[in-house]
Formats: structure tokens, C-alpha cells, sequence
């Protein structure tokens, strides 16, 4: 479990440093007609994914396949998506935020929390299992088409590479050199990181991650919904079984941004109006239910399950997005 505090506070620690936020990230495709963001994504993607084969080859992971609930992902995609427009940040964002002196982010942890808990769990499970129930017969693509991963490997490196060339060609994302301790410090906390080298990390971290947890028995890397449920049902209930690798995890979260916010003198308490609140509660809820439906959060479908290829990772991205764009039209961004 200590592996997953530590890859938590490495996590939490590049989202604030690179501002990693997938509401502004996905917004800006629309909007500003900005691919910097996506194909960030995409970049710590493609890196996870080799990293994820090239383990499944040795056997050191097992590469996980799920059923497709088709209308319980398309639905929860896209609530989901309105979900972080409304909140104005993600489940994930929530907990960086949070670690900035944010109120309103707190608010929003807290309401995703508890949906999460109460579907998980609670009194809402019976409300959306009959959407998870009879799923088709789809798990990950490359077993639907069956073919080897390998070939959708490098048809997405391409995909990347093409992106990165639109999203970055006019931009520059390397630091010059340093030499001095000094200058490393304030090149580390002085201004925010370009999306590239984030992502390269986060891609990296990845795939440690989900070796380290693989360790635990937990086949999975990165992941915030279940585990930020598993964190309030183990405050509530004391059960050993809620401390894992994944609470672990997201309670690490919350520290990495809070040394990183700390560190570069960006924390600051940060109040809200009674609108604004109202805002973030209800976003908060739309999220939770759009999790359980879409089976995780931007986190576990945009950034680790599409790395394997899954259908559902794919497709709950994707609405997403869609239900990200669609939101705007009511709450466009101020700037």
C-alpha cells in the first residue's frame, strides 16, 4: 500500500505542476481550437500502452478485459462530461485542486465522494445496477478484431505523432539547461510545466504504477472513483478492507499538489458564492452518477483503459468530450 501513497504523491505532484486539468484540456479542442491538451493525452496514452504490453509480455501484469455495458457507458460518458462543466473541474481535478486552498473543489470532492459511496455501495446501487447488467459481448478491441495489441500500438504512436505536430509545432516545451540547485528550483516551482514533459511523466508513472499495484494483487494502474468511495467508507465504517493500493493512491494525490502548490506559492484559501456552491454540488453529483455508469472517471477511462485498448475506455472518452462541449454551450469558460 506504501507503493500506491507514493505513486499518489508523484501523481498529485505533476497534475499541479503541469495543471493536468481535462475540464480546460477539453474545452480549449472546442473552443479555442486548441490540440495541446489532447495530444498530451495522447502522448501519455501511447507510452502506457508500450509500457503495459511489454509487461503483459513478460508476465508481469495481466491485461484486463471487460464487457461492454453499451447504453451505461455512452449515458455515463456524457453525464459525466456536463458533469465537469458544471463543477468546473474533474473527479481527478477535485483532489488537485482541493490541495491548492480551493473551497469550491472541496465541495465538489466531497458531493463525488459520497455519490460514489452511495452507488458503490449504498442506497443508490440499486438505482443504476439494472443499466450494468447484460453487457455485450465487446472487452478490448484488438480481441474483437483479433488481432495483435502490437498493431494498434503503432497505429496509435501515429495518431500522436500527428497531433503532436498540430498541437505543439509553434510552441516551445523543453527548458533550457540548468546547472545551479537554485535555478533547478525555481525552474521547478517558478512557472508551470509545459503539457509535454507532464504527460511523458505521467506515461512513465503509469506504468509503474500499474506494476506496483499488480504487486498488491490490484490489476490496475491509475484510479480515483472506487478508490475515493473506498477512502469515505473506510472513514466511516473503519473496515481494513477500504485501505488499499487505490485510497492510498488518491489520498497521495492530495498530498503531491499540496507540496507542489506549497512549494511555488500558488496555495491560497479561495472562498465561494452561495451560487457557486449550489454549482459545484450539483456538478459533483452529475459526476458520481455519470462514474458509475461510464465505470470511472476521466482518469480510469481517458488516461489508463484506453491505453489497453478497451471499448468502454474509448467510448466513455469520448462522450466525455461530447458531454463536455455540450455543457459549455450553457457554462462557457470566462476565459
Amino acid at each position: 500500500m506504501f507503493s500506491g501513497l507514493l505513486v499518489g504523491i508523484l501523481f498529485g505532484f505533476l497534475l499541479q505542476r503541469g495543471q493536468f486539468c481535462f475540464v480546460s484540456g477539453f474545452r480549449n479542442i472546442l473552443w479555442q481550437k486548441n490540440l495541446s491538451f489532447l495530444s498530451a493525452l495522447f502522448i501519455a496514452i501511447t507510452l502506457q500502452s508500450i509500457g503495459l504490453f511489454t509487461l503483459a509480455e513478460f508476465q508481469l501484469i495481466t491485461i484486463p478485459t471487460t464487457q461492454l455495458p453499451l447504453l451505461a457507458t455512452l449515458l455515463g460518458g456524457f453525464v459525466f462530461g456536463i458533469g465537469m462543466v458544471v463543477a468546473n473541474c474533474c473527479a481527478t481535478g477535485s483532489w488537485f485542486r482541493s490541495a491548492e486552498g480551493k473551497l469550491s473543489s472541496w465541495i465538489v470532492l466531497i458531493t463525488f465522494t459520497i455519490t460514489m459511496a452511495a452507488t458503490q455501495t449504498g442506497v443508490m446501487k440499486d438505482w443504476f445496477s439494472p443499466l450494468l447488467q447484460q453487457p455485450l459481448a465487446l472487452d478490448n478491441m484488438y480481441l474483437t478484431f483479433g488481432i495483435s495489441p502490437w498493431i494498434l500500438v503503432v497505429f496509435l504512436t501515429i495518431i500522436t505523432l500527428i497531433l503532436f505536430y498540430y498541437g505543439y509545432q509553434s510552441s516551445t516545451h523543453f527548458p533550457t539547461q540548468t546547472t545551479t540547485v537554485t535555478s533547478l528550483w525555481r525552474r521547478l516551482f517558478s512557472r508551470h510545466w509545459s503539457l509535454a514533459i507532464t504527460a511523458i511523466l505521467l506515461g512513465l508513472l503509469g506504468i509503474a504504477a500499474w506494476w506496483l499495484s499488480a504487486q498488491t494483487g490490484r490489476n490496475y494502474g491509475f484510479g480515483v472513483s472506487v478508490p475515493s468511495a473506498n477512502v469515505l467508507q473506510f472513514i466511516v465504517t473503519g473496515q481494513q478492507r477500504y485501505l488499499n493500493w487505490g485510497s492510498c493512491f488518491v489520498i497521495g494525490i492530495l498530498l503531491g499538489s499540496l507540496f507542489s502548490a506549497k512549494s511555488s506559492g500558488e496555495f491560497t484559501w479561495r472562498e465561494l458564492s452561495g451560487k457557486d456552491f449550489i454549482r459545484r454540488i450539483i456538478g459533483g453529483f452529475l459526476m458520481g452518477i455519470g462514474a458509475t455508469l461510464a465505470g470511472g472517471c476521466t482518469v480510469t477511462n481517458a488516461l489508463v483503459a484506453t491505453a489497453y485498448f478497451s471499448w468502454q475506455g474509448w467510448l466513455a472518452m469520448i462522450m466525455m468530450i461530447l458531454g463536455c462541449w455540450f455543457a459549455t454551450l450553457f457554462f462557457k469558460p470566462k476565459h
